[in-house]
């Protein structure tokens, strides 16, 4: 089996591979053919992708993160889980970068295949990628776009904090914190994700080590209402008056469907999604990933119930 990304999605290639309950080697080669992709797949799920998740990438990911020390590489000292969380982490930022492709091509040879150190099926992955979009919608509003600038507390106020446990990451963000760095441009500096970096520093603003204040900006667009857990349906009120009111506010229709996604209605998900995309076109691979998620969740949704 093989073809163009542009007639058949990398998710589409995935599903059919599950649904089938195939195993061999998919290659994918992106945007840039010179750096191909190589996912296991062992009964219809991905097992294992390199060179993104490989060993030599786990390695250097410990090593980066101060999980382990450059004359530790093979991490043998660290605990398995942690490991384990670190490669998830690697396979799912790169598969999710490689669902938007529409350039490019896939090759599946089949073949006899092991078990590997990942497992992902085709829906759970759309659906972590629908979980972390909607989680760092609500951190960007809440850090203002990610433009708010943590500083420390005042020694007094951290002495008068509760004994927390910080981890590598944590330690990471104080060293770059210096009162002019905002949330992005540490993330940046760390070569962190953004909603990880965010969740750490929101940790560290609760533990009261650090405080955050606004950047001090010229003109500021308005912040996206982001869907919090329960608040669904007052979330999709407040954001239908919004694109009333504003028929091409393209941040508006994403945050609406996000927020009906929470409440569980993917048909009027993927309505405010395909007014996104038109509404930014610049933006319409990423429109099309979660549209597909949401079909995708309401085909598995039919599918139980039947």
């Amino acid at each position: 089996m093989h073809g163009p990304l542009d007639e058949i999605g990398l998710i589409e290639v995935l599903q059919l591979l599950e649904r089938g309950g195939r195993s061999g080697i998919l290659r994918v080669s992106g945007p840039d053919p010179a750096m191909p992709r190589t996912m296991r797949i062992h009964e219809g799920r991905v097992v294992a992708l390199d060179p993104d998740a490989s060993e030599a990438a786990l390695s250097r990911a410990l090593v980066r993160r101060h999980l382990a020390l450059p004359d530790d590489r093979d991490g043998t000292s660290i605990d398995p889980a942690v490991r384990d969380m670190v490669r998830q982490r690697l396979a799912q930022r790169a598969l999710g970068t490689m669902l938007h492709w529409t350039r490019g091509r896939f090759d599946f040879s089949e073949g006899r295949t092991a078990p590997g150190p990942l497992d992902w099926s085709a829906d759970a992955l759309v659906l972590a990628l629908v979980e972390d979009e909607s989680r760092r919608v609500a951190l960007a509003e809440a850090l203002d776009d990610w433009h708010m600038v943590p500083e420390f507390e005042a020694p007094a106020v951290i002495a008068e904090g509760d004994r927390v446990t910080l981890d590598p990451l944590d330690w990471r963000i104080l060293d770059a914190t210096d009162g002019n760095r905002d949330v992005a441009a540490i993330a940046a500096r760390l070569e962190e994700p953004l909603e990880d970096v965010g969740d750490h520093i929101r940790g560290l603003q609760a533990a009261a080590i650090l405080q955050l204040r606004p950047a001090a900006r010229g003109s500021q667009s308005p912040s996206v209402e982001a869907p919090g857990q329960g608040r669904h349906d007052d979330a999709v009120g407040r954001l239908r008056q919004r694109v009333a009111r504003e028929p091409d506010d393209a941040e508006g229709w994403r945050a609406l469907g996000l927020a009906e996604v929470g409440a569980g209605r993917f048909d009027l998900a993927i309505e405010a999604w395909s007014t996104w995309q038109r509404a930014a076109p610049e933006r319409a691979d990423d429109a099309a990933m979660l549209i597909l998620a949401a079909r995708t969740m309401m085909e598995a949704l039919r599918d139980s119930d039947e």
